[in-house]
């Protein structure tokens, strides 16, 4: 019997033999290199980090700015300081008696108070901003909103410590100031550069404490010079009167009263406010221009204020119009038109510096000082950059017809600016300098109490004043409970009311002592009399 062939491919099983070495050592290899991966991730072994010492992979022109931010940096970083002030602020608080109902105190209070007396309670605000030192006697520019109202400033210098610093002089409607330290040798000091030769696109640096973050430089570019506001449309009703320098350098909380540098490491600006949605930095920020804020410096120092000119017109405000131009024979196309001669109160008048050099309504200015005026706030500027009692040529179109006034400025006295504490102490404390004392008439359910239509209750007295070292006090919160002084005398003179003891400490000279007498009224306790002094500062 013959031998049926076999069903197949000839040499199958040589080729599945094959195929299964084959996978079995491709599996081999990636379990391999799955486990050798694993080991050069975690593993110490000879894939451990070093730093390496690499070469630049970016061109010369970038290298070069790198090493230009670097120097400028460190040229105008030893004279940018932190400034850290302190105000003592009062305000009052709601406390509920502890007296009973029954007590007299409780009627008292009840009646007086609403049954919750207002507590004087004062509390001290810190703040934080930034200065630069443009001395080396230790004069330092910062922004006035940094430390007005402040009763202590202290600035740290870099690598110098802290120094306590006092108020030379501020001008709130140019936002600058201008504080001094004092130490036993000179400080580092910055140069100040000239704003008018800057333009966009160049490089600057702003250099301050932003977040309380000391010696933080940011870059950027400035991206509009000579930036103005209307009225209403700036940080503060002020800003018309300024212009700005604007960059996208970061500029956060912190930075205020820094520096703005160019690259010649000269301060070029005094950074003041930035404009956001979100308190932070949103790439507009600005600069008080050193053009404005050398000449604001300067006359702290020679007179101890800030003057601006004022010649007393009513501008159109309105645009000047090209068929206005044309209506009025104006060739340049711009200026402003006068529609009233005023004084410094805004009504109309015939004796200001204008009328007096000539000007009449419906005059067009095209120049004044040298500076051609093409809109309302080139007149503006121009005029409140000038001195008063200055000379300054006025050039004015008049039925076709330019003629060239003289006109004496007047100081600019409208912006009224309000009394602000300020420390002018190199000392660790406050000047005790005040009295302190608030106070009113006796009111009619305490008068009850104390059996006498006369005497004044003491309302409020400030912390660390005359007043609080003499021991007085306001509706306050004791052991016994609540407690209020009456002052029923003074230097011996019964008073009678409020305006008798005002009129009585107002007509001593300074450094005459007067001597009260005062009640103190306690919950369950009869009045009794205490005498206490006060030197009148």
């Amino acid at each position: 019997m013959s031998e049926q062939p076999k069903r197949g491919f000839p040499g199958g099983r040589r080729v599945l033999a094959v195929v299964m070495v084959l996978g079995i050592l491709g599996l081999g290899i990636g379990i391999g290199s799955l486990i050798t991966d694993r080991v050069d991730a975690t593993g110490p072994g000879d894939s451990r980090l070093e730093m390496q010492e690499g070469k630049p992979v970016v061109g010369d022109s970038v290298l070069s700015l790198s090493r230009a931010f670097e120097d400028v940096s460190s040229r105008v970083e030893p004279a940018v300081v932190n400034i850290n002030t302190e105000e003592v602020i009062s305000r009052r608080r709601q406390q509920m008696p502890r007296s009973a109902p029954g007590d007299p105190m409780f009627d008292f209070f009840e009646r007086f108070f609403g049954g919750v007396p207002q507590m004087p309670e004062q509390q001290t605000v810190r703040s934080l901003g930034s200065g630069v030192i443009v001395d080396p006697k230790g004069y330092i520019i910062t922004n006035n909103h940094v430390v007005e109202g402040a009763t202590r400033i202290r600035v740290s210098v870099v690598g110098q410590g802290e120094y306590s610093a006092r108020i030379v002089g501020a001008d709130p409607i140019s936002d600058i100031a201008v504080i001094k330290i004092s130490g036993d040798k000179p400080f580092a000091y910055a140069k100040v550069g000239n704003s008018k030769g800057m333009k966009v696109g160049d490089w600057v640096l702003a250099i301050g404490s932003p977040f309380g973050l000391e010696q933080t430089v940011t870059a950027g570019i400035i991206s509009t010079t000579g930036r103005t506001f209307k009225e209403r449309e700036g940080p503060s009703e002020y800003s018309v009167f300024n212009e700005y320098l604007q960059t996208d350098a970061a500029i956060n909380r912190g930075n205020s009263g820094g520096p703005l540098v160019n690259m010649n490491a000269e301060v070029i600006g005094i950074n003041s406010f930035i404009s956001t949605s979100s308190g932070s930095s949103a790439g507009i920020g600005f600069a008080v221009p050193s053009q404005l804020f050398v000449r604001v410096y300067n006359q702290i120092l020679e007179t101890g204020k800030v003057s601006r000119g004022w010649i007393g017109v009513s501008m159109n405000s309105l645009p000047f119009t090209p068929a206005m131009a044309e209506f009025f024979k104006v060739k340049q196309g711009g200026g402003v038109l006068v529609t009233q001669l005023i004084d410094e109160k805004g009504n109309p008048s015939t004796e200001g510096p204008a009328a007096k050099a000539g000007v009449k309504p419906e005059d067009v200015v095209i120049e004044f000082d040298g500076n051609k005026i093409m809109n309302n706030q080139d007149f503006l500027m121009a005029v409140t950059n000038t001195v008063p009692g200055r000379t300054a040529k006025m050039k004015v179109v008049r039925d076709g017809v330019e003629r060239v006034l003289d006109v004496v400025l007047a100081e600019r006295t409208r912006e009224t600016q309000e009394e602000r504490r300020y420390s002018f102490e190199e000392s660790q404390e406050p000047p005790r300098t005040e009295i302190g004392l608030e106070f009113d008439n006796v009111p009619s359910s305490l008068a009850k109490i104390l059996g006498s239509s006369g005497g004044v209750m003491v309302t409020s007295v400030k912390r660390g004043s005359l007043a609080d070292e003499a021991g007085l006090i306001g509706p306050t919160r004791t052991e016994e409970g609540e407690a209020v002084d009456v002052i029923v005398e003074a230097n011996g003179r019964p008073v009678k009311d409020k305006d008798d003891l005002f009129n009585t400490v107002k007509a001593m000279k300074s450094g005459t002592p007067v001597v009260f007498k005062f009640m103190r009224v306690l919950p369950r306790s009869e009045p009794t009399p205490s005498y206490t002094s006060i030197t009148k500062p």
